[in-house]
């Protein structure tokens, strides 16, 4: 499978966690969101223009950085909260190659992969049922954790040239542990040579 190929099906994947997450957190009314079957599994989508357009534009970068190497890890952190200082909850998506040539060949018609994307998002309803609801100021953002020759590679682009970029001085999982915060793994998807692990600390 290309490269290209490949990036754009697992960001139509990331694309579906990210609103699953959304949607089964309660995060906007469900109202916002309209139905739709992805790889043969119903699944939730944001129907509100700005919030299509936020994500849009997450996910252009997460494909146009996938594109560029089949080495690409990501991290994706999704943060939920009420106001800047007060964090809610955090999803971090950790988006690494699989360097199995053959793995990527079994499955040519995505009947594993869907299959293992089925029951991630499943997996990932069930265990977020046991934290606490979100209250009606939650909001969310997302953050896109690379490595420092992506961002560069980026940096030289003329429509990445005004993108908020920060170094950071942890990573996401050092945050996480310089705050005592254990991660609970929610869902793994590892088929068609990338691993995405999904994982929540509250």
């Amino acid at each position: 499978m290309e490269l290209e190929d490949s990036a754009a099906i697992h960001v139509e994947a990331i694309e579906v966690i990210l609103n699953h997450i959304l949607y089964v957190r309660g995060v906007y009314p469900a109202q916002v969101f309209k139905k739709r079957r992805v790889y043969n599994t119903p699944v939730f989508i944001i129907a509100f223009p700005g919030l299509n357009s936020y994500l849009g534009n997450v996910l252009k970068t997460v494909q146009h950085l996938l594109q560029q190497s089949a080495q690409q890890h990501l991290q994706l952190e999704v943060i939920v909260y009420a106001t800047e200082s007060a964090h809610l909850e955090r999803y971090l998506l950790e988006i690494q190659p699989v360097f199995d040539k053959q793995q990527q060949t079994q499955d040519q018609y995505l009947i594993e992969y869907e299959q293992q994307l089925s029951a991630a998002l499943y997996k990932m309803a069930e265990r977020v049922k046991q934290l606490p609801k979100l209250g009606n100021n939650a909001k969310f953002k997302v953050q896109i954790h690379t490595t420092q020759t992506a961002f560069t590679q980026l940096s030289h682009e003329a429509q990445y040239q005004e993108f908020p970029w920060l170094q950071a001085t942890e990573s996401p999982q050092q945050q996480l542990e310089s705050r005592k915060i254990s991660l609970l793994p929610l869902a793994t998807v590892d088929k068609l040579g990338l691993k995405m692990e999904a994982h929540i600390s509250s």
